[in-house]
This record gives C-alpha cells, sequence and structure tokens, in this order.
C-alpha cells in the first residue's frame, strides 16, 4: 500500500492506543494464571493479537466482553507449531514460558523475524537443560524442556526480551534461580516485566539490573488489568506536534515505566513547553526547534521519530545508540539515514554509535518505509513541514503497531491519500 501525506498542521484531540508492550506481558502473564484475568483497554495490533492466538494454542480460553478482554488461564500447550507473526519482543517472551514443557514444539515467525539472530537463546537454554535448536541461528526454533530452573548467565547487549521471558517462566521452574545479566540494555522494558509479574504475584528480586533472584514453585494470580497507552507511538504525535501543530494528546501514563515517555526531554531541550491538564498533555512551540543531543541506548524505538524532529532543528542533533538498530524490523540506522537523504537531510554516523542529522527543510517525495511499522509512521510525520508531499511506500507496517495510524491523521487535519495497489 502506497499512501501519499501533504504537508499539514497537525491540530486537534488524539488518545493514544494501548501499549503493545506492556499487552503482550499481560497476555503471557494471564496464560501462566489459574483463573480468570480481565484486560481493559486491549490493543489489537498485529504484534498484540498474533500472541493472543499463541496462548490460545497453549491452553488459554478468551472472550471478549464489555469489561475488557476475559481470559482464562492455564498453561497446557497441545500443538507441536506456532507461529508468532513478526513480533521480537513476542517470540522472545514466549520461547522460554514453551521451554517449561516437556511436549517439544517448533515456534516460527515471519517477515524480519525470520533474519532476527536467535542463537543467545539456543545457548543459554541449552545451558539451562532445555533441547533448544535454531536453524543456524535463525528460526525456526524447536524447543523441548522442562525447564528447570536453576544457574543462568546472559549477555544482555542485543535485547532485554529474552530476560524478560526468562522472569516470566523461571518462577514456574521446580528450582529457584539466578540469573546473571551482563551489559543489559533497554532497562525500562525490564521495568515493565517486573511491574506485570508483580500485579499478578510474583517476587522477583533485582540487584541492580546484574542479578535476578526467582524462587521457584511460584503461582501467579489472575487479576483486573487495565493496558496504559503506548509512549512509542505517542512519540511520533509530540514530535509532529513539536513540528507543525497544536495538539491534545491523551491516553498515556505520566507515571509510566515506558522509556520511550522520555520523548517528553527532548522535545523539551528544543524548546517545546509541554503541559499536563485534565489527563492530555499540550505542547506550545517556540520560533524554531533548537537542536538536541540525545542517549537512545535504552530506548531506540525513538530513533525515527527522532531523526523526523532533527530534520526540522536549526542546526546539527546528535542521537546516541545507533548499534541498538541493526536487528529491528529493519536496519533502522540505515533506513533512517537513506530516507533522510531523499529528503535533501544530511547524516552521519561517528564512531559506529553517534548519529548526527543536520535540519534543513524536507523536500518531500518518495519514502520507503523498509517494511517497518515506525519508519512508515516517520515518513507521515516528516511530510507535515516538507515542501512537496511525502509518498510512502510499503505504508501498510503500521498495522503492526497502530492500524488506525493513518486515519488518526485523517482525523487531525492531515491531508492523506491512499493507493492500496
Amino acid at each position: 500500500m502506497q499512501v501519499i501525506v501533504s504537508p499539514s498542521y497537525l491540530k486537534g484531540k488524539v488518545r493514544i492506543p494501548s501499549s503493545k508492550s506492556y499487552m503482550q506481558r499481560v497476555l503471557v502473564a494471564s496464560l501462566l494464571a489459574e483463573g480468570t484475568s480481565t484486560i481493559k483497554n486491549p490493543g489489537k495490533s498485529e504484534d498484540e493479537l498474533n500472541m493472543l492466538r499463541v496462548i490460545e494454542l497453549l491452553g488459554v480460553q478468551s472472550e471478549e466482553q464489555d469489561t475488557g478482554l476475559s481470559i482464562r488461564g492455564g498453561f497446557n500447550p497441545s500443538v507441536p507449531w506456532l507461529n508468532i507473526g513478526e513480533s521480537g519482543l513476542g517470540i522472545r517472551l514466549i520461547i522460554p514460558v514453551i521451554a517449561l514443557s516437556n511436549k517439544g514444539i517448533t515456534i516460527e515467525g515471519q517477515g524480519s523475524l525470520k533474519k532476527r539472530p536467535m542463537d543467545t537463546i539456543e545457548q543459554v537454554l541449552s545451558e539451562a537443560g532445555v533441547e533448544c535448536k535454531t536453524s543456524g541461528g535463525f528460526l525456526p526454533v524447536r524447543v523441548k524442556g522442562p525447564l528447570k530452573g536453576g544457574n543462568i548467565k546472559l549477555d544482555g547487549s542485543v535485547s532485554s526480551q529474552f530476560l524478560s521471558g526468562l522472569l516470566f517462566a523461571l518462577p514456574l521452574a521446580e528450582n529457584d534461580s539466578r540469573v546473571e545479566v551482563k551489559h543489559l540494555k533497554s532497562k525500562p522494558y525490564v521495568d515493565m516485566t517486573l511491574e506485570v509479574l508483580q500485579k499478578f504475584g510474583i517476587q522477583v528480586l533485582n540487584h541492580n539490573y546484574e542479578i535476578f533472584e526467582i524462587s521457584g514453585n511460584q503461582q501467579y494470580r489472575s487479576t483486573e488489568i487495565e493496558i496504559e497507552g503506548d509512549w512509542s507511538n505517542a512519540a511520533f504525535f509530540f514530535t509532529g506536534a513539536a513540528i507543525r501543530g497544536n495538539l491534545q494528546i491523551s491516553g498515556l501514563n505520566p507515571d509510566s515505566m515506558q522509556g520511550d515517555k522520555k520523548i517528553l526531554e527532548v522535545i523539551k531541550a528544543c524548546g517545546v513547553k509541554v503541559g499536563w491538564e485534565k489527563g492530555s498533555y499540550t505542547l506550545h512551540n517556540p520560533d524554531e526547534l533548537e537542536p538536541f543531543e540525545f542517549d537512545a541506548t535504552d530506548t531506540p524505538d525513538l530513533f525515527p521519530p527522532l531523526g523526523v524532529l532533527a530534520a526540522n532543528c536549526k542546526g546539527t542533533s546528535r542521537i546516541k545508540g545507533v548499534h541498538r538498530l541493526r536487528y529491528k524490523e529493519s536496519n533502522r540506522a540505515e533506513a533512517i539515514m537513506q530516507e533522510l537523504s531523499n529528503m535533501d537531510i544530511e547524516s552521519s554516523v561517528e564512531d559506529d554509535d553517534m548519529m548526527h542529522i543536520k535540519g534543513n527543510k524536507p523536500r518531500g517525495g518518495a519514502f520507503d518505509s523498509h517494511n517497518d511499522h515506525r519508519m512508515a509512521m516517520a515518513g507521515a510525520m516528516i511530510a507535515l513541514a516538507s515542501e512537496n508531499p511525502v509518498e510512502i511506500s510499503n505504508a501498510q507496517a503500521v498495522g503492526k503497531s497502530f492500524p488506525t495510524f493513518f486515519d488518526t491523521l485523517r482525523k487531525l487535519n492531515v491531508e492523506i491519500i491512499t493507493d492500496q495497489k
């Protein structure tokens, strides 16, 4: 699908959809809990629906009700094969959980997930006594447990997601566990995991994000939980409004554990005044946006909106954490720089980790999403202040996290033409 976004002024009110990161974590916890959990404000992105389908195959019964999504838990895998779709978080959460079972199950994915390395999962689970075999370090992965717990060592430099998966699974192992982690990145996402575990009655001792102690034979308690708004998706609206708009942004938790809430720090550094009143954020923009410097090592999903923001700042902005972008839905470092160049925006990378972006008037034209949902959203936001309309290819990628993204923009005064061909 191609979408053409014309230069526009964002205005109106927008409610941010639920966090798919929280939703997937809550779905896994609901699977492991005996009894019925109720999920209020459930998300319906592709990643969330794929995880719901997977946990149904692993034993849960779900039902949509007026009060939310009802999940009757009970981990009882009865299928030899699962497909998690394209969710990197989903597969890293669910593999350790599947490892609790002594039934051999093969886990497959699709799209860019097939290119993401799984060798760390294979190594760690094998050392923990689980039969785990990848296809040359990639999908599919065959897992046969049971995962019994014990001492586990893990390199967290690429992703924290597999650690989160272990933290969900190990409380149900027969032995106590001690997970030693080196070079952990994306600590805010680990905080999200610990928060969800606590709400479901699970205790984990966190020693400075280096050692996690987990007692075995714990029990997940079913609960009622509301999914808060997604700060990763919200970042695009904060960025768009900072560039060219006047929005009221609601649906977000100002005390959220989500790391991407730091988008507020960045736009404030650019000179934007941010207010909070009656559950909504408001923005008051300066005449010119000042360049910024930000370390996105723990928040790599902010790179696409930050790239758009930097393109519209007066001067050169610097964003650290490029090494975290190689194994996303696209190689986001290359994708961002390529598409900015097509917009007449200069960028470069210093020491393989610091991206420099020199602000300039985006010229518009062709913008390739690289089949990456966050790049597709970035293309729409860079169009707001461009000289000409922006033509986004493979724009359907937004369905991974925000299926109604372009419909939402239309309601906010953005002129959009959709070509389904």
